[in-house]
């Protein structure tokens, strides 16, 4: 007899083809009147990259760019209008600032919207209103559930009226694009009352600097959040013992970049269900509260720029109970102890989840213990701005995962140990600005295929020394370079001379090296370098 689940998984597969062979079949046509309300919509835009070219009369409106309609009524239920140009360049290297202006929706938006009877989504993010209020007719759309303006740069007063979208469960009114400053004038936050389903608010970059620390109350009331982001808000203070008291639900919680000069707020305890935590770049000082330790369900965890420090001679005994933790940012704090003692205040359940470890500029000392070999799922790696010595341990080795090492501008004055040659999967290596004594050898680097980041240097003159066979050619190809009284030469090694997909600055300097540059190396050289220092050798 055949396998019942075999049977009823191929026939709920059929089912599917059958119905979306009939979607594409029979495709849903949009109404006259939508259609008509639509194209009132689009030439009321400026739209100067023409994203907007599907919208013509000759085509079923449900099939525009950015357009949904229901597969039941063949009403318009969503509108996406988010700038994805924007979107997608904007973290990257490459962001062109003019060619996204180019590709901005503007203009003015038309009251034709209202005719959308069943729009419960509209993105319009991304795009450039020029900071034009948010127009009053958005209060008559019932059905919306998703609304997203951010870096939109709508202006004015926040509208009042949107606290009467009471069908809300997604706000976006954020401001995330550099160049610009938010727009929106906040005069109070008294509308959030009517949105009692919302369970996620974005404000981002927002200026609350006007409203003290009432703004809390008013937020403390959306018991439905699963998600607020409070970043860069000009928030100066928050009430340190009566705060969000209400939102036991929430998950996500960005309150980074205020500058919030004050203790730690003890209320933080009360949000049992949080995942993700940022408080990076405030002023909080002192030291943690001991109830931070209820967090339990904490994954994402980010403290770095503000003041923390030890409480007297224990560690932050918060860490204890913070077994699901995958991400830990204490970058820039002050715990100022060794790396055996923080990493000791973890339980061993933490320390197997952990990712990401970022214990930089914290004013560390000692050496770096081989208490590391516990963190077994370890990506990422930051010990730099420190004050450490002595070698690298041998057990970084075991760390297998390591994609990203950072031990620069310590005091690290021993070896790096050939266990290094096991990191298969290690990217970036940076251990510039020490005082090492140590040989590298082909074991080190055999076996990093994936490294595409070296930045070794040391302050004692060539007493870090590559004793690597001239014609070994290695199984990487670096994007960046940086090596400083090292001693590579006396000749230019064929390990480098395979280096030709280099970017940025490039930097092999006292390294010993003399006789010519090879021509093949410079010939092949990316273009994309922007600076070559080759000084303090006997090159010709």
């Amino acid at each position: 007899m055949g396998n019942p689940f075999v049977f009823s998984s191929l026939f709920v597969l059929w089912l599917y083809c059958i119905c979306f062979a009939g979607v594409r079949t029979y495709a849903i046509s949009c109404s006259f009147n939508e259609k008509e309300a639509l194209t009132a919509f689009k030439q009321s835009l400026s739209d100067p990259s023409g994203r907007l070219s599907s919208w013509n009369n000759g085509r079923n409106c449900c099939e525009w760019h950015g357009v949904t309609c229901s597969f039941i009524s063949g009403k318009v239920t969503k509108l996406d209008l988010r700038n994805s140009w924007g979107f997608t360049n904007l973290m990257s290297s490459a962001y062109d600032f003019l060619q996204y202006t180019r590709s901005c929706l503007g203009g003015e938006i038309s009251s034709s919207l209202l005719e959308l009877k069943d729009l419960n989504y509209l993105d319009l993010s991304l795009n450039d209103f020029n900071g034009a209020p948010v127009p009053h007719f958005f209060v008559m759309l019932k059905n919306l559930r998703y609304l997203n303006l951010a870096s939109a740069h709508f202006g004015g007063q926040i509208p009042l009226h949107l606290g009467n979208l009471t069908n809300l469960r997604y706000l976006d009114l954020s401001e995330y694009l550099y160049e610009y400053e938010s727009n929106f004038k906040v005069g109070n936050l008294r509308w959030l009352s009517g949105l009692s389903s919302l369970v996620y608010l974005n404000v981002g970059g927002l200026d609350f600097s006007s409203l003290q620390t009432n703004w809390m109350n008013e937020i403390n009331r959306l018991s439905s959040l699963l998600e607020l982001h409070l970043s860069g808000c000009n928030i100066i203070s928050v009430d340190t013992k009566v705060g969000f008291l209400n939102l036991t639900s929430l998950r996500v919680f960005d309150l980074s970049y205020n500058w919030i000069s004050s203790l730690f707020p003890t209320w933080l305890s009360n949000l049992t269900s949080l995942q993700r935590l940022e408080l990076q770049f405030n002023n909080f000082n002192g030291t943690t509260p001991r109830d931070f330790a209820e967090l339990k369900n904490l994954q994402y965890l980010d403290l770095s720029g503000n003041n923390l420090r030890n409480s007297g001679d224990h560690m932050p005994s918060y860490l204890q109970n913070l077994c699901k933790l995958q991400l830990l940012n204490l970058y820039n704090n002050n715990f100022g102890c060794t790396v055996e003692e923080l990493l000791g205040s973890f339980p061993n359940c933490s320390l197997n989840n952990l990712e990401f470890l970022d214990l930089s500029g914290n004013h560390l000392v000692g050496e770096i213990s081989n208490s590391l070999d516990s963190l077994q799922n370890l990506r990422h790696l930051d010990l730099s701005g420190n004050k450490l010595w002595g070698s690298l341990p041998n057990s970084i080795g075991n760390l297998s995962l390591l994609q990203s090492v950072s031990i620069s501008s310590n005091f690290l004055n021993g070896t790096i140990p050939p266990s290094v040659g096991q990191l298969s999967n290690l990217i970036h290596f940076s251990a510039y600005d020490n005082f090492w004594k140590t040989v590298i050898t082909e074991a080190h680097l055999v076996n990093l295929t994936e490294l595409k980041s070296l930045q070794i240097t040391t302050e004692i003159n060539r007493a870090l020394v590559f004793n690597v066979s001239y014609d070994w050619v290695p199984p990487f190809r670096l994007k960046n370079l940086h090596l400083r009284n090292c001693l590579v030469g006396p000749q230019f090694p064929v390990w480098l001379q395979v280096q030709t997909q280099l970017t940025g600055a490039v930097t092999i300097s006292n390294a010993g090296i003399s006789g010519s540059i090879p021509d093949n190396w410079i010939c092949n050289m990316s273009s994309n370098i922007t600076n070559l220092d080759l000084s303090n050798n006997l090159l010709k």
